[in-house]
């Protein structure tokens, strides 16, 4: 049911085609914002854009290349002028690779960070110069509790998320005069797909549930609840915050 909690509010959802990314666009939507999906395939984003707009609700498309900042500045300073604002903006765009740590090689590497902090950061920036303005705003970026619980075979993967945390605070304590708030969701494994191939190993996933006090991994509709929450007036004296949405897992150590 729309709740109207984010009426005629603008919110750029980067990776919003699928996933985390798209159950935040769609929730979003559904609290009555005007939500624009960017991502790299056209297809996938225009058919999660429509999938929206058949409910009545507002979204569009844009494509944005994460790893190519003129990209990002194109589309966030098109989507400025054409609503006249942003009140929002919610990075969940990102790229995994699993693998040894000794078996990345460095365009690998580069590609993760590229994709995952760079393009991240980036996208603050340029969301931030327009909020700047208007002295009000929220940025969301959609980190992983493995920033603050590694495991193997995701090495890059786990730093550019740790880099995340740190860039949230940040960003958080620079840009508080502006009346921005910043800050990080932290899932651990949710099923997506890009995590798929992770969620067929029944060994790997009873190791997570094993671990997990909620007994379960997570789904994408665990992390939008958050992001709403995030990008609404409610949330206004958060900030700097790396929230974990993990069943538990991070509270035992």
């Amino acid at each position: 049911m729309n709740d109207l909690l984010l009426s005629e509010k603008v919110i750029i959802v980067t990776g919003g085609s699928k996933g985390i990314g798209f159950a935040i666009a769609d929730m979003l939507a559904m609290s009555g914002a005007k939500v624009i999906i960017c991502n790299r395939n056209e297809k996938e984003g225009r058919e999660s854009a429509n999938s929206i707009k058949d409910k009545g609700l507002k979204a569009e498309f844009k494509s944005i290349d994460l790893s190519v900042p003129s990209s990002v500045k194109e589309v966030v300073e098109s989507v400025h002028s054409e609503n006249g604002k942003i009140d929002a903006g919610v990075n969940s765009g990102g790229h995994l690779i699993v693998k040894p740590a000794l078996e990345y090689d460095v365009e690998e590497i580069d590609n993760l960070l590229q994709i995952n902090l760079r393009g991240a950061f980036v996208f603050a920036q340029e969301v931030a110069k327009a909020m700047i303005p208007n002295k009000c705003g929220k940025l969301i970026f959609v980190s992983s509790m493995l920033a603050e619980r590694a495991v193997p075979n995701q090495a890059a993967y786990i730093a550019t998320k740790g880099g995340i945390a740190a860039l949230t605070r940040a960003l958080s304590i620079e840009w508080a005069e502006y009346n921005i708030q910043v800050n990080a969701i932290a899932p651990q494994l949710t099923r997506t797909p890009m995590t798929e191939g992770l969620f067929s190993d029944p060994q790997k996933m009873k190791n997570v549930i094993d671990r997990t006090p909620a007994g379960r991994a997570g789904e994408s509709q665990d992390v939008a609840g958050l992001a709403k929450f995030l990008c609404s007036d409610e949330s206004d004296y958060l900030t700097g915050q790396h929230i974990c949405v993990d069943g538990g897992r991070s509270a035992i150590g």
